[in-house]
């Protein structure tokens, strides 16, 4: 410690604080003492690193029941550098020779040794010999060397590693003409948690088929009553997720991987886990080191999950988890056997994700907040859909997690979807499974302060009927009709659902009668308040001019789908309407640069935009609308009107030059000439002497005043020629003789 350092006393933390206030160790804001001071003296000594976080990557399961939740703190977690502002691409893993990944020298760090006696589990010094504490034996070396032979076919070729529960060497095959081969044996055979561990990862093995999940070939038997038995499995041929960010990372350490790439590993670990809980197993255990990039494709290339340690049946509550602190979820620690569940592993995934992306290892991921907080990062407006994703999966309740690997999955490939699009500007539109294909043409004028709340709710995108709803077949057969006769018929449903209610609540919002529909609302069964519940309780506070109302619920349901880009448009929709123009920016554009068939997005940015940045970049957005789209002349239109409201500055001139160059490429219209007209007349009060201007040209002449002063003319005069208004006409017939060029005839 310098001398001008300060020590942190927030939970007895044995950090320093930085300059700004927060914890170099754990990244939350404190006060610390004076320059140099101790922590206070207290009866009880302060934790030691090694004692707030375990240096061992796996868990004890025994240190875990009864184990106290560890209290998280209110103040959100700040990380002390922005990884994802310079984020690495993971290459692609190369497929080498697997001899390089054998161990020099295989040994278990001193602080991953504990006595193999449940009732002990104290530290062990020494790789091999008896507990100074219970007397129990214990060893840490590998029971196997290069050459030893197992069942006759197997050779030995070194040691790769130890995880949790168990030595892994590389082999041969030698009756498969020296195929490589893992096997992996028990470490420890005094540990009787462990080789129940083991026996539950080999039944899991044995049990799984799918292309993401590493495969069994074999399971050998103890040859002798010192011996342990040995799970032979295919040789991936590759590299870990952690090796991998760790060679991209600076010093050694984890680099901050690439969003879309990340999000892109976490469909396939997804797709591996529905595989898995469909077969009634869990995971427990995912972590970047857990997760095998297949050698020879592309960055993207497949990925098996390897060590099923962990693993154990989803109706399995009495052994004891096992897990890694930083990725296990808090019911975990909290409940023991009976915490693991399909929401628990989804739980890991987050956190996974959070790992790769914030560039933390799983020492670092313990101060990170389990829930909300994520969404308090710094982070760009780009990547808030991704925020939102690891907020739901890591939620400290596990039902507001997501509650099967399809459903994160889905979330995951839009939430993908979003981050490329707005990082490469190439739009990714897709069929949402949730809500209904719908125009979204609603709102498509610039006038900020004329917005049509019922035509809004109209336009928004509705969400699908559930399937499972008993009325879902009545409400089929209804089609399109008025608002009062849709009321009538839905009067006559068979059942009143949930599904039945949201429809008659969509029809009297329609039909202007929003105050019944609150009272239809509060009625929902308690079994179905789910997000189609605030999705109309966000219509229904829309309709009533309700920002922040509207901005509560559809926030709510952005956060619950954040791949959802109708949900993202919705969210926007109500920040406009709550007068933040900034946030609303922000997501319309989000939405737009994904799927450019969502027009109204669009125009929300520019109404947006015309009040945060002015017209021209209300105006350019306008113009992105493609010349395919129905709205594309609107938007045109729109845009020179924006463009002609520009302020008396010195860029108006500029902006009337865009809106002619507009005017230019619209089909016939009938305000044509007065648009015009209206663009000359900005452009004679503006300095055209100015050398910016020397070789641009409006409507195909120079800017010379009498050049622009006869057009000017001969525009008054065909306006004149149109009108039916016998003032409007003399008016424009002075204003034409008050611009005509002086000339001796």
């Amino acid at each position: 410690m310098t001398p001008t350092s300060r020590s942190c006393v927030e939970r007895n933390c044995p950090g320093t604080v930085d300059q700004d206030g927060f914890c170099r160790l754990w990244g939350h804001p404190c006060d610390g003492g004076p320059p140099g001071a101790d922590p206070p003296s207290s009866s009880v000594a302060p934790p030691s690193l090694s004692s707030v976080v375990r240096p061992s990557s796996v868990v004890r399961p025994s240190s875990r029941v009864p184990r106290p939740v560890p209290v998280q703190s209110r103040e959100p977690w700040r990380p002390r550098v922005r990884p994802w502002e310079s984020p690495a691409l993971i290459p692609p893993a190369r497929a080498r020779d697997p001899l390089e990944a054998v161990l020099s020298q295989a040994v278990v760090p001193e602080h991953s040794r504990y006595c193999p006696q449940t009732t002990c589990r104290r530290r062990v010094p020494r790789v091999s010999g008896y507990c100074p504490n219970c007397g129990s034996r214990y060893s840490f070396t590998p029971p196997l060397a290069m050459g030893d032979v197992r069942a006759g076919r197997y050779r030995i070729e070194g040691c790769l590693g130890h995880g949790g529960v168990g030595w892994v060497f590389l082999a041969r095959d030698e009756d498969m003409d020296g195929s490589w081969r893992v096997l992996k044996g028990q470490r420890n055979p005094e540990d009787r948690e462990a080789a129940a561990a083991f026996v539950g990862e080999r039944q899991a093995l044995i049990a799984l088929n799918h292309p993401r999940i590493v495969t069994i070939t074999h399971a050998l038997r103890p040859e002798s009553d010192s011996d342990v038995g040995y799970l032979v499995m295919e040789y991936v041929n590759g590299g870990t997720l952690e090796d991998a960010r760790r060679t991209i990372g600076p010093d050694g350490g984890p680099s901050a991987v690439d969003v879309p790439q990340a999000l892109g590993y976490g469909v396939q670990i997804l797709d591996a886990f529905e595989y898995l809980h469909d077969q009634g197993w869990l995971y427990c255990d995912l972590k970047p080191e857990n997760v095998m990039l297949i050698g020879g494709y592309g960055p993207d290339g497949p990925l098996k999950l390897v060590d099923f340690g962990a693993a154990r049946r989803i109706d399995n509550t009495v052994s004891p988890p096992w897990g890694t602190a930083g990725f296990e979820a808090p019911e975990v620690q909290r409940l023991g056997p009976a915490g693991p569940s399909v929401r628990s592993d989804i739980y890991t995934v987050g956190r996974t994700l959070a790992a790769l992306t914030l560039a933390v290892s799983a020492t670092d991921l313990r101060p990170l907040p389990v829930g909300q907080d994520l969404l308090r990062l710094p982070l760009p407006a780009t990547l808030d859909p991704f925020a939102r994703l690891l907020a739901r999966a890591t939620a400290v309740e596990p039902e507001e997690r997501f509650g099967s690997a399809a459903e994160m999955r889905e979330q995951v490939r839009g939430v993908r979807r979003q981050v490329r699009s707005a990082a490469d500007g190439i739009p990714r539109p897709t069929r949402s499974t949730l809500f209904s294909p719908a125009a979204c043409a609603f709102a498509l004028h610039a006038d900020v302060d004329a917005l049509d709340m019922v035509e809004i709710v109209l336009g928004l995108p509705m969400p699908l009927v559930d399937g499972n709803d008993p009325a879902a077949g009545f409400l089929a057969s209804l089609g399109q009709a008025e608002p009062a006769e849709l009321i009538a018929l839905l009067g006559t449903a068979p059942e009143h659902t949930a599904e039945v209610t949201y429809r008659m609540v969509r029809a009297y919002l329609a039909a202007g009668r929003a105050d019944e529909a609150g009272p239809l609302l509060a009625g929902i069964p308690d079994d179905r308040r789910g997000w189609s519940l605030w999705w109309h309780q966000g219509l229904a506070a829309l309709v009533d001019t309700d920002g922040a109302a509207a901005r509560d619920r559809f926030g709510r349901v952005y956060g619950w789908l954040p791949g959802e880009v109708s949900a993202r448009l919705a969210y926007a929709v109500a920040c406009e309407v709550a007068g933040d123009h900034p946030t609303a920016s922000a997501h319309y554009r989000g939405v737009w640069e994904t799927d450019q068939g969502v027009v109204a997005a669009a125009f929300g940015l520019a109404r947006c935009l015309f009040v945060t940045e002015g017209p021209r970049a209300a105006a350019a957005v306008l113009l992105t609308v493609p010349e395919s789209s129905r709205a594309s002349t609107v938007a045109a239109t729109c845009a020179v009107r924006m463009l002609l409201e520009a302020p008396e500055d010195g860029h108006r001139l500029d902006a009337a030059l865009d809106a002619a160059a507009v005017v230019e490429k619209l089909p016939p219209f009938a305000e044509r000439d007065l648009v015009e007209a209206h663009i000359l007349r900005i452009a004679l009060g503006s300095d055209l002497a100015d050398g910016r201007y020397a070789d641009r040209r409006l409507f195909g002449h120079r800017l010379d005043p009498d050049t622009l002063r006869r057009v000017f003319e001969r525009t008054c005069r065909s306006l004149a020629g149109h009108t039916g208004d016998r003032r409007e006409r003399i008016a424009l017939v002075d204003l034409a003789n008050a611009h005509r060029p002086v000339t001796w005839w």
